[in-house]
């Protein structure tokens, strides 16, 4: 009788530690759900890579006016260019402002801080910069009919707040007495450039989140240089109060997020 109570004993103590363990483990936990892709049927990205023409977004819309039946609306421009082009491809690690420039930043360039060149804030000698024309098919000139506000919202108006966009882009490098000056208007629009449909940049989007305006882009693949002194002076005195520096949106590089450029 001993010799089966201790036997019950040692299987009730098994029986014991294997409850014992199981409720050691853990249930297993349900993943926290994903953000939801804001991409999945948007309409074609920018910035992207100009020299390649791949793309296959299926979202195709109407492609703006040319400029002269359009309204410039805001200039603007990101130090480093948004854009890729084979004569901007050096890539430069900034921050908010990592993107593309023609020549590489000279020795230590990064580790100093872009104050406030001649009243024109981001700037340096030596800084690539890609600048915007953004023209928009709304009437900004009609009297009672005022744009909403700066930046993009200065191309819409309270009777027209889906309007055509078309930017005109091009990349400069800025130098003491540049070859261009900013004030003669230095990109001619009937230069060649590449002609694509995209959409708005900056930093508030990015391969998660696309912007779901439609934007017609024209864009220069040549750098030129531009003369530092007469740009601040356009800078510091811009009637659309764009005289910073914008951010750099990360290149769009996925096919599905690109509209195939037709040769």
């Amino acid at each position: 009788m001993k010799s089966i109570g201790l036997a019950l004993l040692v299987s009730i103590a098994l029986v014991g530690n294997v409850y014992a363990g199981e409720e050691k483990h853990e249930a297993p936990k349900h993943e926290a759900p994903q953000e939801v892709n804001k991409c999945i049927g948007a309409g074609p990205q920018s910035p992207r890579d100009i020299d390649s023409r791949s793309g296959s977004n299926a979202v195709i819309f109407e492609k703006a006016p040319a400029i002269e039946n359009m309204n410039l609306c805001n200039i603007h421009f990101h130090r480093n260019a948004e854009h890729k082009s084979a004569a901007y491809s050096t890539f430069v690690e900034d921050g908010s402002n990592s993107g593309w420039a023609c020549q590489p930043p000279a020795a230590g360039r990064l580790e100093k801080e872009h104050a406030e060149y001649e009243g024109c804030s981001g700037i340096a000698e030596g800084d690539t910069i890609e600048v915007h024309w953004v023209y928009t098919s709304c009437d900004t000139v009609t009297d009672g009919v005022k744009p909403m506000g700066s930046g993009l919202n200065a191309c819409m108006t309270t009777m027209c707040p889906n309007p055509q966009l078309r930017v005109v882009a091009q990349v400069f490098v800025l130098q003491k007495n540049g070859e261009l000056k900013f004030s003669d208007s230095p990109i001619k629009h009937n230069d060649p450039t590449v002609l694509y449909t995209g959409s708005t940049t900056g930093t508030s989007w990015n391969n998660n989140h696309c912007s779901p305006l439609q934007v017609t882009w024209d864009v220069k693949k040549t750098c030129s240089t531009l003369d530092i002194d007469d740009f601040s002076k356009w800078c510091s005195n811009n009637k659309y109060n764009d005289n910073h520096a914008h951010g750099v949106r990360d290149l769009v590089t996925s096919d599905e997020l690109l509209s195939k450029i037709p040769e």
